[in-house]
Order: structure tokens, then sequence, then C-alpha cells
């Protein structure tokens, strides 16, 4: 029996970048298969909780989840490209190395899956640490795309996208000692990238392999395994009259005696779908070809084959909404019977990008819906009767709000949530906070009405600027929103009761300025949206803001897209009139990552500290991906660098704040746990007490590989938000050794790997003692860490 390979090609994934910008990131059904009597979905990215496979019944009721060994240091995504069989199946690995080609699952007697094997495709890197350079840590960040195909004993395993790329598609097999083991290479055609090894398509001794991007219309590669162990290539099948950018190859499935091959971008866009039969004099002849309806559709994404009928997906239809279509076999060839009945799907669905069909079970995965969290319909025919659906499945439950009261944390748990020594006060989800489906939130502020004394969280949303009043901390109320530009990272700061907030990747978004004594008139029965009192077009989107409060400037940093980037460093706005921002000046440094002159964050402040040369002078503390900066910008025209510092083991120098007495810096790095010179959460501990000779007094490591993010220090305090970890508080009694006293993890899932998702920021300067943290796929938090340390 032929065994599927991968029904997602390369070209389609990237359809995804969209919801993987704005969205819960899940994508749950991006690849999907049935092993026997179970369906396998998979959820390839980080999102809610870790990359994980999800088995089901065939009537769609949840059995078991799964997850892969990961490495210290490449997260835990896996490729979208799964291969099954009855009793096991592959993932591809989401490596960044390319050394595995996936993870092997089989089923034991009682019904359980477990994981068995990772093969290996190549030897393990050589020790001597991480590549830190920029094209390095994309690399662990973007994994190349690995493609599998599964067939008894025998495994295809390609990697597409890899820098340098492989060239070629490996062959393993599993030896008499049960270990598998590269045995042949089929090798990729020369010339410019054909993108060979899209799609893999296992069948004993032959091997089909796309390359969508081979002489830029596509092909479809056939070898054949010799007596002697041997591979030798033995067709290569093409399409006539296929117009360039046709992406033949994209998709494969065997159909009987007959290949199948989708072209999803032929016939502009509307794609087209080509049936091969074998000749009677040993080659290959095209004997059909389907087309798509409309264009845009990409039919022919996706394809499988069960039960004598062919799905073709075609998962941009609609506005990216996606539809399945069905074609049985006929006397003279393959009959069109319809679209396949889902149900109605919505825009951004993509229905249809992930296919699996047996004789009885079907698959069809939607990895763009709600809002990028995912869906996978499953489906079944009994007796030969009509498909119809059983259940489609997701992978978690969405949370809901708690708003009626101060739930302690009691045995280490507060209303489903993992905690010590910080309390719940209150949970507000995304929808409660007027979120629609794709949207997450990201950094947030905090502002005391100085006439009423009420308190606000103000939270950045992929909208705009989420208003909450948090007065009654146990019964937080929804108030409005101010609009901007869409993102999925914003930063938000008050100076004299006025809200600012930038946008990342947001076009023309720039320094949007909201009155927050508005607020007094909104009504929390009838959220609102509220325009700002005016928009400074000197940036366009910056990724952070810092306002010294003391002096009265604004900072965005990180700025592109337009207007004056300073090159991505320190541009200098005057607020002091905060509906009249004006322009004053750049500071672009000499280090950076992402790109040379970049800040990523900064404290800037109206110095006070003991290096008493510079007392009275406005300084900033400037986080610069490869450097701590510290610079003058007292003279707008003329900043004056005064000290810089680096460390050991430095991936990606992300942000930081001063204790109170302007002595100590702690400071985070963004990428140091993912890329393995950390190897916990880790916070470096800065003397700054003469500015221009920083000393790295010590680091101190969390007790999991949680990626930390933003944190703030008050008083004796530290208050940090350190994704999948959720929010972290640290006693400073003794500021030189920092001691974790309470946490609260906001993500509610399994694990605290390293990634980009979880608690973002803390904000933690309420004279109620209130601390509101903002967690991107989950809502807004409301929490009290207790007293003094209770955690050794």
């Amino acid at each position: 029996m032929p065994r599927h390979g991968r029904t997602l090609g390369v070209g389609a994934a990237l359809w995804l970048a969209s919801v993987a910008n704005g969205g819960a990131q899940d994508q749950f059904g991006r690849a999907v298969a049935v092993a026997g009597d179970h369906v396998i979905v998979v959820k390839p990215t980080v999102g809610r909780g870790p990359a994980m496979l999800y088995v089901f019944s065939r009537d769609g009721s949840e059995r078991e989840r799964l997850t892969v060994a990961r490495s210290a240091r490449t997260g835990e995504g896996v490729s979208p490209s799964l291969s099954a069989q009855s009793g096991a199946f592959v993932v591809g690995s989401g490596d960044p190395e390319n050394r595995l080609a996936g993870h092997m699952f089989r089923r034991g007697a009682g019904g359980q899956w477990a994981w068995d094997t990772s093969p290996a495709i190549a030897p393990a890197p050589a020790t001597g640490g991480p590549a830190l350079d920029f094209a390095g840590i994309l690399r662990i960040l973007q994994p190349p795309s690995r493609v599998v195909a599964l067939d008894g004993d025998r495994l295809l395993a390609g990697v597409v996208g890899a820098p340098g790329g492989e060239r070629g598609v490996r062959v393993l097999e599993k030896n008499a000692e049960g270990t598998w083991a590269p045995v042949a290479l089929l090798a990729a055609p020369e010339g410019p990238d054909a993108r060979f090894g899209s799609a893999l398509w296992l069948n004993g001794d032959e091997a089909w392999v796309g390359a969508p991007g081979f002489e830029g219309t596509g092909a479809v590669f056939r070898f054949v395994r010799q007596a002697n162990g041997a591979w030798t290539q033995d067709a290569v099948l093409r399409g006539e009259t296929l117009p360039p950018g046709s992406r033949m190859g994209e998709a494969l499935v065997l159909a009987g005696s007959r290949l199948v091959a989708g072209a999803p971008g032929a016939d502009g866009s509307r794609g087209l779908v080509l049936v091969f039969s074998p000749t009677s004099v040993g080659g290959w002849a095209e004997v059909q070809r389907l087309e798509g309806e409309a264009p845009g559709d990409a039919f022919g994404s996706a394809l499988a084959y069960g039960a004598r009928e062919l799905w073709v997906g075609a998962p941009q239809r609609d506005a990216r909404a996606g539809a399945v279509y069905r074609w049985g076999d006929g006397e003279d060839g393959l009959v069109a019977l319809g679209p396949l009945p889902l149900g109605a799907a919505q825009a951004g669905d993509l229905v249809g990008i992930a296919l699996a069909l047996t004789d009885e079970i079907g698959v069809v995965g939607a990895p763009g819906a709600v809002g990028g969290v995912g869906r996978a319909a499953v489906l079944q025919r009994r007796n030969g009767a009509q498909w119809s659906i059983e259940r489609w499945v997701e992978p978690l439950g969405r949370l809901a709000s708690a708003r009626d009261g101060e739930v302690p944390c009691v045995e280490g748990a507060a209303a489903g949530f993992k905690c010590e020594n910080v309390d719940l006060l209150s949970f507000v989800s995304l929808q409660d906070l007027g979120a629609h489906p794709g949207e997450r939130v990201s950094d947030l502020w905090g502002w005391t009405d100085p006439q009423t004394g009420r308190e606000y969280a103000l939270v950045g949303r992929t909208a705009g600027a989420a208003i909450v009043d948090v007065t009654d901390a146990g019964a937080p109320r929804f108030l409005g929103l101010v609009p901007g530009n869409p993102s999925g990272a914003r930063d938000l700061k008050v100076y004299r009761d006025h809200l600012f907030f930038t946008g990342d990747g947001a076009g023309e978004h720039g320094l949007v300025v909201f009155d927050l004594t508005r607020i007094r008139d909104l009504d929390a029965t009838a959220p609102t949206t509220v325009a700002p009192d005016t928009v400074y077009h000197g940036i366009a989107s910056a990724h952070n803001l810092v306002i010294d409060t003391g002096s009265g400037y604004a900072f965005p940093v990180g700025a592109s897209g337009g207007g004056e980037t300073c090159g991505g460093g320190l541009h200098m706005v005057d607020i002091r009139d905060p509906k009249a921002p004006v322009f004053a000046g750049c500071y672009t440094d000499t280090e950076g990552l992402i790109w040379q002159g970049r800040t990523h964050d900064a404290q800037c402040v109206v110095y006070d500290g003991p290096d008493e040369p510079h007392r009275g002078r406005q300084i900033c503390f400037a986080s610069n991906e490869t450097a701590i900066r510290i610079v003058d910008v007292t003279d707008k025209a003329n900043p004056t660098p005064i000290g810089v510092a680096t460390y050991p083991g430095r991936a990606y120098v992300h942000q930081g704040w001063l204790s109170d007495d302007q002595r100590y810096f702690y400071m985070n790095d963004e990428l140091d746990e993912l890329v393995g010179t950390a190897p916990r959460t880790r916070t470096y501990v800065w003397d700054v007490s003469e500015l221009d000779d920083p000393i790295l007094l010590r680091t101190v490591d969390g007790p999991d590989t949680s990626t930390d993010h933003n944190l703030f220090v008050k008083g004796d305090r530290m208050y940090q938000a350190n994704y999948q970890a959720g929010f972290r508080v640290f006693d400073l009694s003794d500021p030189e050794n920092p001691v974790e006293i309470g946490w609260f993890d906001t993500t509610p899932y399994e694990g605290n790997p390293p990634g980009f998702v979880g608690a973002w920021t803390a904000y933690p300067f309420f004279a109620s003692g209130t601390v509101i943290v903002s967690s991107m796929n989950e809502g807004l938090f409301l929490l009290r860490p207790r007293g003094r340390p209770l955690i050794p």
C-alpha cells in the first residue's frame, strides 16, 4: 500500500505568514494524517503551549497529546510535514542544523503512541558554541522546512530552504538492530533553486520527488531502487504548456497506478492538478488535467487519495477561506464530484491546505481558523455512504475571564494557573478585551487619574490600545479602544496624563497621542472606539517607545518604514506639550544585530545616581542588541556616548531597568536561552556606578529555559515578564543578589520552553500594589505578589 508524504507545499506554507504575525500562531491543522483508525493533527509551532501532535479517534474524540524531544538550542517547533502508516508515523524535524530527518512515533500494544526515535541525516554539529550572527539566529528562529515520507522501514527526508541548500533528498533505512541510517541521496537537478523535495511520496522501491521551482514551472522526479541498493532517476514528469510560476510538484499523491501532481500557481493561481499514467513503453504521460474554479484559489495545494476518490485542496478560495474538491474514479479518468461539504468557512481559515484520506476516514486542516489557532475536520464514511463530519477539532479550549473576585494561590494553583506566592485578582481574556480572532496583546502601561484616583490598564492590542478600568481589581472593566494600524508588537507609555504608543511593522503608524482625561467620559456598559488627539508622523513604525518623564522627551527606537528612523536608534521627540510633539534629534549607535545602529529598548532618565559628574544630565541606558550603550543626550544636537558593555555568551541585549538609586542596571538577553549560551532564564546584574565603566557583577538563572522579556524595578522588588514562564518577582533587598520570591504562570499549557509567546510586560507602579501583566495569546492578568520571601 502506498504511503503518503507531505501534502502541504512550501509555497503554500508561506501564506500562513500573515497568520503568524498577528495570531496565536498555533497553526493546528497545518499537517494531518490517518494512522490506522487514529487521526494525527500537528500543531507545528509554539503558540498556546509547545509544538505538539494530537491523536484523535476516528469520531474526533481526543486520545493523546505527544511532544518531541527538544535540543537545548533549537526551540520546540516541528516542520509541517507528516507521514503515517497503520502503526507508525513521522513528523518532520525543526532543528536548524538540518541534522534530524524527523521524529518517529509508534503505537504500542495498548493502543497508546510513544516517541520511538529521531533518525539523523547528518552528524551532530561541532562543539564550540552556536553562531551568534544574525543569519545564525534566524536559522534557529526559522529553521528550514523538513519534508518526510514513510513506508515500512524506509524513510525519505528532504530539506527545503536550508542556507547553502541541501542538494537532494536522503533515503534512510532501518537495519536489523533497529537503527535508522542514511543509505542513499536522491540528487537534486543542477541550476537555479528547484525546491527539490518540496513534496515526497514513497511506495516500496519507488520514490517521487516534487520540485515546484524546476525551470520556472515545476516537475516531478521519479527514482527507482535497483537490485544492488542504488537509487537511480527513472523519469522526469513535466506538464505541457504550463506558464512560469505554476509550481507543479508542490503536492503529490499516488492514486493507484497514476501519479497526481498539484500545480497551485498555474492559470493565474487558479491552480491545476495534473494526472500522469505509465505508458506501454515504460514512460509516463499526462492523461488528464483538473482545473480550479477561480483565479486565486490555489487549487492543487494539497492532495489526498482513498476510497477511490481524489481530494484537492484550494486553500486560497474566497479570501483564503478555502475549500476541498472531490473527484471520483471513472471509466475514462477522474470525474468531478463537487466540493466536500464542510460548512461555511471564514476568510483566512485556509481550509484544505492539508489533507489526509483513507477508505473510511478523512481529515481536512484549516490552520488559519480562529485567528491562527487552527482547526481540523474529521470525517467518516460508513458502508460506502456520503462523507459526514464527525467533529471539528481544535488544540485547546479557549480561556474564560475570571472577574468574580480574588483567587488566592493555594497549593500551587489559582483558577487553573500555576503559581507560587502570587495571588490572582482577576483575568480578562482577549475576547473580553474586545479582540477579534487573530488579535493578540503585547506591551502595556498604567495610568492613575490624579483627579479621581482610579487606576487604568492601557493594553497594546493588535488593533490599538485597549483601555481597562482596574480600580476594582477583582472586577476590571473594558472601556474602549484607541485605534492604530494593526501591529502585533506595540509599546505604550504615559506622560502628563497622555498615552503615547507605537506599532512595529505597522506602516505609517506614527506616534499616537491620546488625552487620558477623556477616559472619564467612557461607559463600561458600551465599550467604544475613541479617536486619538494627535499623531506624530516623524516616524512610521517603531518597535519600542521610551519616555523620560523627568525631562518631557520621548524616544521611539527600532524605527523603520518611513520618516526619520535615526538608523533605528534614539529618535528624540520633545513632548512637553503632549499634543504638539516636535522632533529634537537623533542618536545612531555603532552597535546592533538586526542592523548596525539599532536600539531595541532603553531607559532614559535625568540622572541622579552615584557618578557625580553626570548628575542633572539626561542619560540613556540603551539595550542595543549587541551591547549596552550609555549615552548623554542632554544636547539633542550632539549626543555623547559615555560607556559601553558586553559579556561572554551575548546573544541579544534586549531590555533593562535601573535600581531606584541608579547604581545597578538589571538586564535580560532575549536569545541566550534559545541559542544555548544560557542554560536557563538568565538575568544580568550590572554595577553602573561609574557610567564609563559598567561592570557585570553576576547572573541569576531561573528554574527553566523560558525566554525572558521585559523587567522593571520598584523599590526592593524586580518584576519580570518571561514569556511562557509568565510573571516572576524578585527580592532586591541585597541588590547584587536577586532572589526569586514568587511567580504566576500566565500560560496554562505544558512546559515553559524558549519561545516568543506568553507574558510580555508586567507593570508594577500602581499605588494599590496591583501588578498588571499582558500575556500575548491569553489577555490581561491582575496579580498581587505577597510579602517577604517565602521561597528559599
